[in-house]
């Protein structure tokens, strides 16, 4: 089993116990076999913390506002988002531990796509003054 980024890299924002229960841990297909209950598609994960330095957390109306004018007008076709809790290792040494959000998206894997989530990182930093957005991108096997 492998992990789709380096494991240092992951746990920067999140523990292993917490990606082993999310099932990001190993990839869902990929590895060259068939996906057998549906079409291959790509999907990426999103994790937004929430806290800010020297301000108050990024609030629900705000983290609404946020998907609304930036996720889905890029992912019309449907995202899922849930709560979460992580950590994370910020530049500068400190460790940081805080409410996060995380977002779930499947797509053709298109360089259109890719760069549609690298804006969406992007705007999040720079609107919430934040230091990272973690990706972690794989292929799943998806019916619906």
């Amino acid at each position: 089993m492998r992990s789709p980024l380096p494991l240092s890299r992951i746990t920067r924002a999140l523990s292993l116990p917490l990606l082993l229960t999310l099932g990001l841990a190993t990839s869902a297909c990929g590895d060259g076999e068939d996906c057998a209950v549906g079409t291959e598609q790509f999907r990426t994960e999103l994790f937004f913390g929430l806290d800010r330095e020297n301000d108050v957390p990024v609030s629900e109306a705000d983290w609404q506002n946020f998907v609304d004018t930036s996720v889905t007008p890029r992912f019309k076709d449907g995202l899922t988002m849930f709560d979460a809790n992580g950590q994370y290792l910020m530049d500068n040494g400190t460790l940081v531990h805080e409410n996060s959000k995380v977002i779930v998206l499947l797509h053709d894997g298109s360089a259109a796509h890719s760069q549609d989530i690298d804006t969406i990182r992007e705007e999040y930093k720079s609107r919430f003054h934040q230091e990272a957005v973690l990706r972690v991108d794989s292929t799943s096997c998806v019916a619906f």
